[in-house]
């Protein structure tokens, strides 16, 4: 009590002054209608700019949760597709197909980018799923516009992507109009292009053509899209074109990709095994 006493009676002129300035806006607002009017006006102001950054805030957080309520639900979609099937039909006459034409192959994992990196010789993306949302080494990455990359490390909630730009990753890439299929790694100089080699020099190419997954790895389902024919090369002394690449993925702009998970993927890897055994 006696420390109030004592800061009333050092600011008491200060106080006064405040009172009294206030005292006198209300008298002003009180007495003139103009007055009135213009605090009115600047009191709506004001207040529609603190509502417009709340709606704002509100706004955004609303467009996350729709967003990963999308990707969820795109996800699901592709699951039905062709593409994510496998053909498990066969003769009639020998066996009785009692499961169905198609059985799952691929399903989808949801993630949001973390950490992303362009400019570097192996450049890497970190994403927030890991062992314990089913992630694992060995699956292929993709978003909504094309191939991203693969995982190569994950800890129980994250991991590590190796990137399409990285001299490491290699794909194994078709021409969709043709079907010739080659491999495609990146040139290590531009984050927007890639090379596509193995196409022999007889095959019509043309730019503007469209580059997809060949469907001949365990990483991706046949025909994610990979980009456009940006130019053809052609050497003499060579049987094979050299193909630039316009990749679709915008790697400076990602933000939610699909993690492939291959259901068939140790049947594949144990019949490897097998074949490297026999050799």
């Amino acid at each position: 009590m006696y420390n109030l006493f004592r800061f009333f009676l050092r600011y008491y002129l200060f106080i006064l002054f405040i009172s009294l300035e206030f005292f006198c806006f209300y008298l002003t607002y009180r007495t003139k209608k103009y007055n009135q009017a213009a605090y009115n006006n600047f009191g709506l102001a004001v207040g529609g700019k603190v509502h417009q950054s709340y709606t704002g805030i509100s706004d955004y957080l609303y467009l996350r949760r729709m967003s990963d309520s999308l990707v969820n639900e795109n996800a699901a979609l592709r699951q039905r597709l062709i593409e994510s099937k496998f053909d498990n039909k066969v003769d009639s006459t020998q066996v009785n197909d009692s499961v169905g034409r198609y059985v799952q192959h691929f399903n989808y994992i949801t993630a949001r980018v973390i950490y992303n990196s362009v400019d570097q010789a192996s450049n890497l993306i970190y994403l927030n799923r890991g062992k314990l949302q089913g992630v694992s080494r060995q699956m292929g990455v993709f978003n909504a516009n094309g191939i991203v990359g693969q995982v190569i490390s994950v800890t129980d909630n994250y991991a590590a992507v190796m990137s399409v730009l990285s001299k490491d990753f290699k794909v194994s890439a078709k021409l969709k109009k043709s079907e010739y299929f080659g491999n495609m790694h990146w040139d290590g100089i531009n984050s927007t292009t890639a090379t596509l080699e193995e196409i022999p020099k007889h095959v019509p190419v043309k730019v503007g053509d469209t580059i997809v997954t060949s469907g001949f790895s365990e990483l991706f389902p046949r025909n994610i899209m990979i980009g456009t024919v940006k130019k053809v090369k052609t050497q003499a002394d060579k049987n094979f074109l050299e193909i630039t690449v316009n990749l679709s993925t915008d790697f400076g702009n990602l933000s939610y990709v699909y993690i492939v998970k291959n259901i068939r993927r140790n049947e594949l890897q144990s019949l490897d095994s097998l074949s490297k055994k026999n050799d």
